[in-house]
């Protein structure tokens, strides 16, 4: 597959939230919000925990160049409360070997915190 067929499916399986897991890489280098994170198992629970609060997800836009991906991706959310809000995420990718091997986001982080604690 290529760059862009792999990251097709990992959006395609956000949004469907299953089958995403399969072309994240075991190496995988995550940065974020919280402290860096490196592994397959440590990627799985924290995107797992957050697609707990998402009701959809769009991709708005992505480029593609090479081995590594640019997406801004729509996010409907709904907090434990039951609040909604809607928010857009920046995430920086790369692919090697077939499977994303690093991920970096960047969005409204006190944003987010205040509106899951509404």
């Amino acid at each position: 597959m290529q760059t862009k067929e792999i990251i097709e499916k990992y959006y395609d399986g956000i949004a469907q939230k299953k089958g995403w897991e399969s072309v994240i890489s075991e190496e995988i280098v995550f940065s974020g919000a919280g402290p860096k994170t490196k592994g397959k198992t440590a990627y799985i629970e924290g995107t797992g925990r957050f697609l707990r609060a998402v009701k959809a997800s769009k991709v708005v836009t992505m480029i593609i160049e090479g081995d590594k991906a640019c997406a801004v991706i729509r996010y409907e959310l709904v907090s434990p409360k039951g609040k909604e809000m809607s928010s857009e995420v920046a995430e920086i990718l790369s692919v090697r070997d077939g499977k994303i091997d690093s991920s970096s986001i960047f969005f409204d982080t006190a944003g987010f915190k205040e509106f899951m604690a509404q």
